[in-house]
């Protein structure tokens, strides 16, 4: 019995978690429906751009870090061509249609990179979840010095 064609690219489309492909010049070459989701975004203000012009810190938040730890991470990706998990991490992301206005976001995002033949990156899949609520609605933990 032949086994059925996989048809990767429906596969990917409707995956449940969100997912962002990259091309080693940090170019958006993919998005699926769930990141699209996560972001409030359009495939068309995502396709082709660079990563950090759509993605941009909040320029409202002094303590933003996003850029800086997202781009380290994706560097050692590069360098390493291995996975690079990342800590929960705190990027804002603009609102779409107002580019000045950004709402907070929380995130879990691990960075791996697809090889091609001549064992060079090719792509970096870029997959979070999302944490925000989570991180919003957790009691703080106070550090008490005796």
């Amino acid at each position: 019995m032949a086994r059925p064609q996989i048809d990767y690219r429906a596969l990917f489309a409707v995956t449940p978690s969100p997912y962002l492909v990259l091309d080693p010049d940090l170019v958006i070459v993919e998005v699926n429906e769930a990141y699209l989701r996560a972001t409030g975004r359009a495939r068309e203000e995502l396709i082709g751009r660079h990563l950090f012009d759509v993605h941009p810190d909040n320029p409202a938040d002094p303590d933003a870090d996003g850029v800086q730890n997202l781009q380290a991470s994706l560097q050692r990706v590069v360098l390493s061509k291995r996975p690079d998990t990342m800590a929960v991490q705190k990027y804002d992301i603009p609102v779409s249609g107002r580019p000045e206005v950004f709402q907070e976001k929380w995130w879990s995002p691990i960075n791996t990179p697809v090889l091609g033949a001549d064992g060079e990156v090719r792509w970096i899949i870029h997959r979070v979840e999302v944490m925000t609520e989570f991180v919003l609605t957790r009691p703080s933990i106070s550090c008490r010095t005796t």
